[in-house]
Parts: structure tokens; sequence; C-alpha cells
């Protein structure tokens, strides 16, 4: 009997064992549910990174703080949640960055980003973008969370990264001094859109420190021409702004209706290109809406022609004055369709009205028609093929200077060569005479430098 009492009267250890198990099964689901509420607290509070430690209804706060404040708030919400009793602080706080710089290198297939985020947060949304912008990259992030980050940091380094997709090799970096980009982009398309983008994209608040790209060699380095009613359009690369003007400057005068510019400066033009192009233009004046594209080293015309001899010697004049390793393309000038036709008298006023604003030129004292004229006599050409079944004479005739019969060679030469010219330019020579008159039928007095310049000239008769 005796000991049957003695089991029933507890020991000391047994006594100590029974409470540890009363004391779990009555504060172990409490415990469990006050950490659970605390740690939804702080979420839904804004503070996702207190994690919670929990004796008996005794919270203690661990992890890493975005500041002081917020290790302060995040005591307070947790202090606010039922049941607990004690809430106790063991956190770090994330350090302060100073200066505040935030860099992505680009080498090849690889992005860095290093530097200082605000929040992890920040950081996701960073390598998310630099995933997005550059999907063949590999990102490696190096970056670390600190504090005291500028109002426009999101904005600048999300620039930061877009740009860095444009970059084959190099860096972009932003702080208090601003933002720094160097290095060398895939082309010259990512260089020009990196260059616009630093004058028209620029976050609020950040200012260029410093620019170092290296201008990428356009492949292929080209240049066009278009002309059209009068106007000209150029586009592609030119060397150096010198080289820029001085095409400007000519193009300005053989085009009164305008030059329409969208040249881009860029190095690497091959050996010969720009000089080519100033000896190209002349050329034009005996194309119809004429231009060319110089691509690289080949060389391919555009426009029309009067007459397929033309185009043919457009061609020929235009491989002549190739530098050499330059090609010329397989095509060419297009033949236009024939004019309508016109009887002689309305031929005759058409081929009056060529020479309105341009007369044909000579050499002093010879009977060598002048590079200038070529433009006035190939559209002669063209007038001459408004009246296919006519019979045209050209006429010469000369100021009253010196010999008479000089000047009547002279002028008989003159028209002969006219004649000569509108033959090789594929009118048929049988429709073709000439004669001179030199200078027994002047149109103006010889007493004048102004009447002078007025008989000397050539006139077509048509009939």
């Amino acid at each position: 009997m005796g000991r049957w009492v003695d089991w029933l009267v507890p020991t000391g250890a047994t006594a100590l064992a029974l409470t540890a198990v009363g004391w779990f099964v009555s504060f172990g689901p409490i415990a469990e549910d006050v950490s659970g509420r605390a740690a939804a607290g702080l979420k839904a509070a804004g503070h996702p990174w207190a994690k919670v430690a929990i004796d008996g209804r005794d919270l203690r706060l661990i992890g890493e703080a975005p500041s002081e404040e917020a290790v302060k708030l995040a005591v307070e919400a947790a202090d606010r949640v039922f049941g607990v009793r004690v809430v106790s602080a063991d956190v770090t706080v994330v350090p302060v960055a100073d200066p505040y710089l935030f860099s992505v290198t680009r080498d090849g297939e690889t992005l860095t980003l290093a530097g200082a985020v605000p929040s992890e947060e920040a950081r996701a949304a960073l390598l998310a973008w630099a995933k997005k912008v550059a999907p063949t990259a590999t990102i490696e992030d190096r970056s670390k969370v600190a504090r005291g980050a500028p109002g426009n940091y999101a904005a600048a380094a999300a620039f930061a990264v877009g740009q860095s997709a444009d970059l084959k090799k190099g860096s972009v970096e932003f702080g208090p001094a601003g933002y720094s980009i160097a290095g060398d982009p895939k082309d010259h398309a990512s260089y020009l859109r990196l260059k616009e983008a630093l004058k028209v994209a620029l976050p609020q608040g950040l200012k260029v420190a410093s620019e170092r790209l290296v201008v990428p060699v356009p492949s292929p380095y080209r240049f066009d021409l278009a002309t059209s009613s009068g106007r000209a359009t150029i586009a592609g690369y030119l060397p150096d702004a010198a080289a820029k003007a001085k095409l400007l400057d000519v193009l300005k005068t053989r085009f009164p209706g305008g030059v329409t510019d969208r040249v881009e400066l860029a190095p690497g033009a091959p050996t010969g290109f720009v000089d080519l192009i100033a000896r190209l233009l002349p050329s034009l004046s005996r194309l119809t809406d004429g231009g060319f594209e110089l691509s690289g080293t080949n060389l391919t015309v555009k426009g029309g022609v009067v007459t397929d001899a033309i185009g043919r010697q457009v061609l020929d004049r235009l491989k002549a004055m190739l530098p050499p390793g330059f090609t010329l393309g397989a095509s060419g000038p297009t033949v236009l369709p024939p004019p309508p036709q016109v009887d002689s008298a309305t031929c005759q006023a058409l081929l009056g009205k060529v020479q309105t604003s341009e007369k044909i030129l000579f050499e002093t004292a010879k009977a060598t028609l002048d590079e200038r004229s070529i433009g006035v006599l190939d559209a002669l050409v063209g007038g001459t093929l408004a009246c296919v079944s006519a019979r045209i004479t050209v006429e010469g005739h000369t100021d009253s200077d010196g010999d008479p019969a000089a000047n009547k060679a002279l002028s008989d030469a003159r028209a002969a060569a006219v004649v000569e010219y509108l033959k090789s330019a594929g009118i048929d020579g049988r429709r073709l005479t000439s004669v001179g008159y030199g200078e027994t039928r002047p149109v103006a007095g010889n007493d004048t430098a102004e009447g002078k310049q007025m008989n000397r000239r050539i006139e077509f008769r048509v009939e």
C-alpha cells in the first residue's frame, strides 16, 4: 500500500517534467499563433525584411533593416499584435553608401552590374530589365544593398542598363558627379542611338559627366545622292565636317531648289571616296532625276537618259574616273520613253526654249565644246527626238571681232561640232546639217560686250 502511495506522490524531477509538458501543451500553439500573426502584420506594414523569433510571447526581430527608422516602425508594428508581451530588435541596418555609385560593364556577352542598389526589390527589377534588354548575355550581379540612393535612382539605373545593351565592350556609371559612358558600340547604328539618347532621353536630374564612345566604322561605308525637280538629297556618311561643308556648297550652287542633308560624320571612308563624289557631280547634268549610290568601293548610277547612246557615254565616263579598287555596278541609267511627236514649227520653238536660260558654250576662239554645256546639249537631243521626221540645220554665228574669214571658219566649225555631238548622242546624222554665218547675221550691236555675247550663238532651223 505504501508503495502505491509513493507512486502517486511525484518526486521533484517528475514534477519538473510534468511542468514542461504542461507549458508546451498550453503555450506552444499560442506562440506559433502569435509568431504567425506578427510575421503577417510586419509584412502588411511594409517590413518584409523583418523576421520573427519567439520565446513564449516575447518577440525578437531579426534581419537587415533598410534604416533605423524602419527598425523603430517594425518594433511598433510587432508590438501592436495581440498576444505579444515584449518586442526586441536584434537586427543590422543597411549601410550608407557615400558616394552612391552604380555601374554596368559590358564585355561581349557578359553584363556585370555593380555598386549600390537601394533594396532587394530594386536589385531584382534591374536584373530583370538587364535580361530583357540583353537576352543573350550572361548577367553577373555584384551590386550591394545600401542606403543613400538619390531620388532619380530607378530611372538613372534603368537608363544605364538600357544603354549597355548597345555596347560591344565598355561601361556605364552614374553617381554624384553625373553620368559617364565609354567604350565600343556594337555598330554605327548603336552609336547613333547612344548619342541621341544622351541628348533627348537622359532622366531628369541626370547630367552627362563624360562621354568617351569610340565612333565605329560603318559597314558598308556609303553615300547616296538623289535629285528631283531641282532639289538634291544626300544621305550616308562623310569623314569630317570640312568635307561635308565643301560638298554642300557645291550642291547648293547646282541645285537652287535646295539640298536635304541626312549625312552623318563617321570615320572609315575608303581612299578616294570623297574625291570621287566631287568628280561625279558634273555627270548628273546628263541624267533626269539623276543620282548615285557609293557603297564601299562600288558605284551604282540612277536616273533617266534620253537615248541609250547617252547612257553608255555616262557609264564610260564614270568608269574612267573611278579610283583604283572601285567598281561600277552593272545597272545604269534608264532610257526615258520618247516624247510625243510635234510639227516642225513647234519643234523649233522647243529647241529655242532650251537655250533661253543656258547657251551652248565653247572654249575661247575654238570649236571645242565647253563641259558646262553638256546638260543643255543633252536637252537639245531630247528636243530633236520630238520631231524625228524633220530635218534640222545647226547654224553657227560669231561677233565682229577679228577677221571676217576667220569668224566664218570658226562658226562653221562650231556648228559642225554641235552636229557631231548630236550624232554621238544617238540622233540620225542624215537629219542634220551644219552651216556657219560668221559675223554676217548679228542679233545685237557689236559695240558692247553684251551685244557681242548675244551674237556669239548657235541656232537651230527645223524644216
